[in-house]
C-alpha cells in the first residue's frame, strides 16, 4: 500500500525533502510512497530568499560552497558551466534561485511528485481516518481538500518583526523583497529613506535602492546595530581541533545526553587558546557597533577569518548539542553569545562592505544609534513628506520612507499573513518553542502539540523550527536533517 506524503512549502525545505526521499527510495524498493507538494508558483523550487529577480541581491557564500545537494558541495558550479555562464565568486541570489528552481523540477519528474500550485490554508488532523486533511483554496475561491498518511510542514516564510508598529502606513515598506518592488513604487531620487536594520537584508536594501532608485540619502540603523563581518580569504581554511562534533557527542554520552554551557566555554577556550587568540580581548577590539565594526573587520581579515571558521564550527556544533542544553544555559548563551556568532557565521562579501564603506565616506549613509522611536507624520496640506521622524535621546531626523529591513519575527505573535499557521497554533496542534519558531524533537523531526504530544508523521523543517533547532537557516543543514528523518522513516516500514 503506498504512503501518501505531503510536503507543504517548496522552497530549499521542500527541495530538500525530496532530495532526501530521490536518495533513499532506491535503498528501498519494497516501499511505495506518493508525493504531492504544495507551494503558490513564485515560491516553488525557490522560497523566498531566491526569488528575487534583482542582481544587487548576493549569496554571502561562495559560489563553489553552495548547493542543493549538501553531498555534492559542486553542483551549483557544474551547473553554471553547463548553461555556459561564468562563475562569479559571489552569485546573485536570482541566478541560485534559478538554479535551485531546476534541479526541484528534475526531482519532480524524478518522483513523480504531483505538484499544487497553491498555499495551503488549512491542516487537520482526522481521528477516525489516522490521516492528514489538507484544505487549499483554489484559484476560482472554491475550497478543496487532500488527504494524507504524512506531512512535512517546509512553510518557512516567517512574519517579518514590526518593532516601531508601522505596519499600514503608505510609506512604510513592511516587506523588502521582491527588490524590484522600490522602483515600481518605492523610494526614488531625492527621497530621504531610513532602512531598518544592519544585516544582509539590509545590506540588499541599501544597495538597490543605491543603485536602481538613485537614493542617496539613506539612514540605517538597528536595535544593536551590529553589521556582519566582512567574508575572510578563501585560503585561510583553519580545522578545530577541541571544537568538534566528537567532542561534544562524547560530552553528551557521559551526562546522560545533556550538554552544559559549561562545556561549550570550555571546548571554545581551548580551541582559541590553540590560535592564540583571547576572546575577550577580541570582543573589545573587533566585535564594535556601527561602522566600526565594519572597518576593524575589513582591514584585518587574517584574524576574522579564523573566527569565522571557529565559529561556524560551534553552529555546527550547537545543531544537536541545543536540544540537549537546558533553558538557563540558553538564555546565558544567547547573551554571552549568540550576537557574536550571528556576526561571524553570517557574513558579507567583500564587496558589499566596499560600496557601504564608500557610502559612508561620501555622507550618502548614516548609520543611526539609539533610535528609540518612529512617529508616523501627518502629511502637508501640499501632500509631501516628510512622513516620518525618527526619535532617540538627542536625535531627530525627518525621513520620506521606513523600509523593514529587520528579517522574521520568530515569536511567532503575529501570524496573522499566515493561515496555516494562524489556525494550527489556534487549533493547539503545534506549540511555540521558547527559542522561537515550532518545538519538535530534534531526534525525529516530530513537531510537537499541546493537546496530542509528540505527532509521528507531522515533521519540521527549515527555519519554521530555527528555535528548536539553532540557527537553522543553513541549505545543508537543512538537508542533511530532511536526509536523516527520511532514511528513518524508509528503514521503519
Amino acid at each position: 500500500m503506498k504512503e501518501k506524503v505531503a510536503v507543504i512549502g517548496m522552497g530549499v525545505s521542500g527541495a530538500g525533502v525530496l532530495l532526501a526521499y530521490q536518495k533513499e527510495l532506491p535503498q528501498h524498493p519494497e516501499v511505495q510512497i506518493e508525493i504531492t507538494c504544495f507551494d503558490v508558483p513564485e515560491s516553488f523550487g525557490r522560497g523566498k530568499p531566491f526569488r528575487e529577480k534583482s542582481e544587487h541581491a548576493l549569496n554571502n557564500s561562495r559560489s563553489h560552497t553552495i548547493s542543493y545537494d549538501y553531498s555534492h558541495e559542486e553542483d551549483f558550479v557544474e551547473w553554471l558551466q553547463a548553461q555556459g555562464l561564468m562563475v562569479p565568486e559571489y552569485a546573485s541570489r536570482r541566478l541560485f534561485g534559478d538554479y535551485l528552481y531546476d534541479r526541484t523540477q528534475a526531482l519532480v519528474k524524478e518522483l513523480q511528485v504531483q505538484v499544487i500550485e497553491t498555499s495551503v490554508v488549512a491542516l487537520d488532523w482526522l481521528q477516525d481516518l489516522q490521516q492528514w486533511q489538507v484544505q487549499i483554496k483554489e484559484s476560482n475561491g472554491e475550497v478543496a481538500f487532500y488527504y494524507y498518511d504524512r506531512v512535512h510542514l517546509c512553510c518557512g516564510e516567517l512574519p517579518s518583526t514590526d518593532i516601531y508598529n508601522l505596519k499600514g502606513h503608505v510609506r512604510y515598506i513592511h516587506e523588502p523583497y521582491p527588490l524590484q518592488q522600490f522602483s515600481e513604487q518605492g523610494p526614488k531620487a531625492g527621497d530621504h529613506v531610513a532602512v531598518i536594520g544592519t544585516g544582509l537584508s539590509a545590506l540588499d536594501v541599501y544597495k538597490y535602492l543605491y543603485d536602481e532608485c538613485g537614493v542617496r540619502e539613506l539612514e540605517l540603523f538597528s536595535r544593536s546595530n551590529y553589521f556582519p563581518t566582512v567574508r575572510g580569504q578563501e585560503d585561510q581554511a583553519y580545522k578545530c581541533q577541541h571544537l568538534t562534533k566528537e567532542s561534544a557527542k562524547q560530552l553528551m554520552a557521559q551526562q546522560n545526553g545533556n550538554f552544559t554551557l559549561d562545556n561549550f566555554d570550555e571546548m571554545l577556550s581551548k580551541e582559541l587558546a590553540e590560535v592564540g587568540i583571547d576572546f575577550q580581548l577580541y570582543k573589545e577590539r573587533f566585535f564594535q557597533p556601527g561602522i566600526k565594526g565594519v572597518l576593524v573587520s575589513y582591514h584585518n581579515p587574517d584574524l576574522v577569518t579564523l573566527m569565522q571558521h571557529v565559529m561556524l564550527q560551534a553552529s555546527s556544533i550547537l545543531t544537536e548539542a541545543w536540544p540537549a542544553m537546558n533553558e538557563p544555559d540558553r538564555r546565558e548563551f544567547n547573551e554571552t553569545y549568540h550576537k557574536l556568532l550571528v556576526n561571524l557565521r553570517n557574513p558579507m562579501p567583500n564587496d558589499s562592505a566596499v560600496e557601504l564603506l564608500k557610502g559612508v565616506k561620501q555622507s550618502e549613509i548614516r548609520v543611526l544609534d539609539g533610535v528609540e522611536e518612529i512617529e508616523a507624520l501627518e502629511p502637508s496640506p501640499a501632500g509631501v513628506g516628510p512622513y516620518f521622524v525618527l526619535r532617540g535621546e538627542g536625535l531627530e531626523v525627518m525621513v520620506d520612507w521606513v523600509v523593514n529591513a529587520t528579517g522574521m519575527d520568530m515569536s511567532l505573535r503575529d501570524v496573522s499573513e499566515s493561515p496555516l499557521l494562524q489556525h494550527l497554533l489556534y487549533q493547539r496542534m503545534v506549540q511555540v518553542d521558547s527559542a522561537g519558531g515550532l518545538s519538535l524533537n530534534f531526534e525525529t523531526l516530530n513537531l510537537l502539540s499541546p493537546r496530542f504530544g509528540e505527532w509521528p508523521t507531522l515533521h519540521g523543517h527549515g527555519v519554521l523550527v530555527g528555535g528548536a533547532i539553532y540557527q537553522n537557516n543553513s541549505t545543508f543543514k537543512i538537508q542533511a536533517q530532511a536526509h536523516r528523518l527520511v532514511k528513518r522513516l524508509l528503514a521503519d516500514q
